[in-house]
């Protein structure tokens, strides 16, 4: 179906009752061939690619910052804020309950982990500020931190360090790192008797970089040290479950490779954990040991947490091992094209499948990451971020299921031809 009768379909579904769980356009889509390296398929692909949106006048590499909803799972969620706004206070005084709980379910069944260690959030940064924020520190504690973990949890840690005294040391991730040991060391041999926490960035934003997260969280336990992990670009990127991280903290975002609507995410918790964090905002009405306490955000858009369970149902439609094989496919399309280019130079572990997925960065030699990524866009409207920071500089390009091999033949020829 085209993404033009797709929509004007749905136009006329305004009016009419609401759908059951799952909107029919999707899930009539032929089934993938048989055959070897299906993530190659390009027919199929071409199907699934027409059930985004995509912007006119220029070519998008940028689905890092946030990922756009598929247009059943987009309709959907109109469809439920619709309702929303018609029935207002009676939803939210009669149904919210039972909305959230079944959102969790769900989401807690993807994620392999117990629905009683994980509260809904806004976003990563709201779910790994709660835990470093709430968590009791003392002066003289120390955390590791990564020298590419984002912005925000670093400014959060900066801002504990300022408040309780806490020491913060960064460990050097390498860039093209040879094995998961040397990654591992990078941050245990910061590891002290004062240690109280190691933040990590699953997949780093910034590169694209897999870390092995379980090794480094399984150094630290035997140490006595809390796990905390940032996997805001690994939910539904990348194959895992959280009892595969061996962690004690792990927060996401829902509006990145879910591809749910902006404003959810999600804060998993050790079940051992749950009363000795505070919570960002007061919450006496419900134990200390219930993780909703962590969810207390006053009056909340309900219809977007409603959709994570559209966003799910499409996602496993196309399975979470065949996306990722597809996300690093199309990095890997244009990466082995470039990589020989005298001029170039990639800063991701492009080659290793398992330290990689859809991400990647590259930078060209005279062009600063602001002026490359300006020439990109001004000279052949492909739109991408730059990214300057104190250890990686060039370009972040993002692919999604939405990209077509055209488009990245399109960065291939402006690259070469820069």
């Amino acid at each position: 179906m085209r993404r033009r009768d797709f929509l004007g379909k749905s136009a006329g579904l305004a009016g009419s009752a609401l759908l059951p769980a799952g909107l029919g356009a999707f899930y009539n889509i032929p089934a993938l061939p048989k055959g070897e390296e299906p993530e190659k398929n390009e027919v199929y692909w071409a199907q699934i690619s027409q059930l985004y949106p995509r912007p006119e006048g220029y070519i998008n590499l940028e689905n890092g910052y946030f990922s756009h909803q598929p247009l059943p799972v987009l309709e959907f969620h109109r469809q439920k804020e619709r309702d929303l706004n018609t029935r207002n206070s009676w939803v939210m005084r009669r149904e919210q309950t039972g909305i959230i709980e079944n959102s969790r379910k769900d989401l807690a069944q993807f994620l392999g982990c117990d629905a009683e260690e994980l509260a809904i959030t806004r976003n990563t940064t709201e779910s790994l500020n709660t835990v470093i924020m709430g968590y009791p520190w003392k002066k003289g504690d120390e955390v590791v931190i990564g020298d590419q973990d984002y912005g925000s949890m670093v400014e959060a840690f900066k801002q504990a360090a300022n408040r309780y005294g806490i020491k913060l040391r960064e460990a050097s991730v390498p860039l093209n790192p040879v094995s998961d040991e040397q990654v591992v060391n990078a941050y245990s041999s910061l590891f002290t008797s004062k240690t109280r926490m190691v933040h990590i960035t699953h997949l780093i934003n910034l590169t694209g970089q897999v870390v092995p997260v379980a090794a480094i969280a399984a150094v630290a336990r035997k140490k006595g040290i809390l796990s905390a992990v940032d996997s805001a670009h690994a939910v539904a990127h990348i194959q895992f479950s959280i009892p595969d991280l061996q962690a004690d903290f792990v927060g996401a975002s829902l509006h990145k490779w879910l591809c749910n609507a902006l404003g959810t995410g999600f804060l998993w918790m050790k079940k051992e954990h749950i009363e000795k964090i505070w919570p960002l905002m007061g919450d006496t009405g419900l134990p200390k040991t219930n993780i909703r306490r962590f969810e207390h955000q006053g009056t909340r858009p309900l219809h977007t947490i409603e959709s994570i369970g559209e966003a799910l149902r499409f996602h496993q439609k196309i399975g979470s091992e065949l996306k990722e094989k597809r996300l690093r496919y199309l990095m890997q399309y244009w990466t082995s094209k470039v990589t020989d280019l005298p001029k170039i130079k990639l800063l991701t572990p492009h080659r290793d499948d398992k330290r990689c997925g859809a991400i990647a960065n590259v930078a060209v030699d005279g062009y600063s990451p602001d002026e490359l990524s300006k020439v990109l866009y001004d000279k052949f409207r492909i739109f991408t971020v730059a990214i300057n920071h104190p250890v990686v500089n060039g370009v972040r390009i993002t692919p999604h299921l939405s990209s077509s091999l055209e488009d990245l033949d399109a960065l291939v020829a402006a690259l070469t031809t820069l």
